[in-house]
């Protein structure tokens, strides 16, 4: 793996010996400064955050900039829309503590965004150790913009030399409906790629997990997921 740039990643937060360094991707017309400000008021302090504004760069290539150039045995991901609670580094940091074969840790996501732990990795809330990832070749560019966290997560299970888990004290705030949309031919790929996984994973072996993963692949949980944020925005009841 290697950089995908030549251009250093921003250090809005720095530190001379982080314990975990936060990589945040993000392009030049988003705003990152709302989740920075919600990084420096984190409980933890022995952290670093690096954002990669690089409209060059896929997603993949952002992130394998930012493990690169994170100085931190661990590297925690989170994305530019989220709002991290003030005790997500800490709880992050604490797991790797408690437990010396985790090598990828995923955690729980609330808002626009549901997430409980079913082996996805969502890349919003993932934390893993740096060398580990190296190792297995970081993010996948072939799969930006569709199941490259879930294809890194999985890789991490098979390939890297560790133990990955769920904890759901590691929890991420994500204000708005993600903004990826269903690749079918990336989808088609990930399942020729990892069969058993994605037959255990993403098509439960249940008639009600088979009919909610067809609504899923057809939009339809992604259009109520779109009418339950934009419809309270619209009359007012946000506030």
């Amino acid at each position: 793996m290697r950089a995908a740039s030549d251009r250093s990643p921003l250090r809005p937060i720095e530190h001379p010996e982080p314990t975990v360094s936060v990589v945040v991707p993000t392009i030049p017309e988003n705003d990152h400064d709302a989740v920075v400000d919600c990084l420096r008021e984190q409980t933890a302090t022995a952290y670093e955050v690096l954002v990669v504004d690089d409209a060059a760069l896929d997603i993949c290539e952002a992130r394998n900039t930012g493990i690169l150039g994170a100085r931190g045995d661990v590297v925690a991901l989170t994305d530019d829309d989220c709002r991290p609670p003030r005790n997500w580094l800490a709880h992050v940091a604490a797991a790797f503590d408690r437990d010396p074969d985790l090598v990828c840790l995923e955690g729980a996501v609330h808002g626009g965004r549901t997430y409980d732990g079913e082996r996805r990795y969502v890349g919003c809330n993932l934390a893993f150790d740096r060398e580990a990832a190296i190792a297995v070749g970081g993010f996948r560019p072939a799969f930006a913009g569709w199941r490259d966290d879930t294809e890194f997560g999985w890789r991490m299970e098979r390939d890297a030399d560790g133990r990955c888990a769920y904890r759901d004290d590691v929890r991420m705030h994500h204000p708005e409906p993600p903004r990826a949309t269903l690749d079918e031919a990336l989808e088609a790929r990930l399942r020729r790629e990892y069969p058993d996984r994605y037959e255990a994973v993403l098509v439960p072996d249940t008639l009600r997990g088979r009919v909610n993963d067809w609504l899923w692949r057809k939009g339809v949980w992604n259009l109520v997921d779109r009418v339950r944020y934009d419809l309270p925005n619209a009359v007012g009841l946000d506030r």
